[in-house]
């Protein structure tokens, strides 16, 4: 029954990024993220109450929701197999930052796009909180908008199919 969630992938990867106590960014991998209203502008980020990501988003309400192609592939494994607690993963993980536009929590350089947030709501959901964010400030990468949609063929967006198991279009 506990894999009955890769049915519903492949999933697109985004890493949320959060700010930790002395400021720096931390950074964690997440495929569970959908929109949740368009008025107000929200999503939604499931996150399990035992990662450090969870701790920061109790101390900071800011965090950003990135979307990554499938050339991030490896620094995403990276992110998702250490913890923030024990290192700086985020600067070891050789991504670059962009300021944000809207709050304190910063983008990732090369992401697919951005999406600026401060936590609305939390949810205790199983094994995992359901993370509402209301969107402050939205940017694409232009080289893979068509202005409505991703242009597949240029975004090239890391997908996850489950496990350690990944792919994309």
């Amino acid at each position: 029954m506990r894999r009955f969630t890769r049915l519903l992938h492949p999933k697109l990867v985004s890493l949320i990024v959060a700010l930790r106590e002395d400021g720096r960014p931390n950074a964690m991998p997440a495929a569970w993220v959908m929109p949740a209203s368009a008025e107000p502008p929200l999503l939604v980020v499931a996150v399990s109450p035992r990662r450090y990501t969870y701790d920061l988003l109790q101390r900071s309400p800011e965090f950003t929701v990135n979307p990554v192609p499938f050339d991030m592939r490896e620094a995403v494994e990276y992110l998702g197999s250490v913890s923030g607690r024990e290192e700086d993963k985020l600067a070891r993980s050789g991504l670059r930052l962009l300021p944000p536009l809207a709050g304190e929590a910063p983008c990732v350089e090369g992401a697919l796009a951005c999406v600026e947030c401060t936590v609305w709501a939390q949810y205790p959901c199983g094994d995992h909180y359901l993370v509402v964010g209301r969107v402050r400030a939205a940017r694409v990468r232009k080289d893979c908008w068509t202005g409505a949609v991703y242009d597949i063929s240029r975004a090239k967006p890391l997908l996850h199919l489950g496990g350690d198991q990944y792919a994309t279009v």
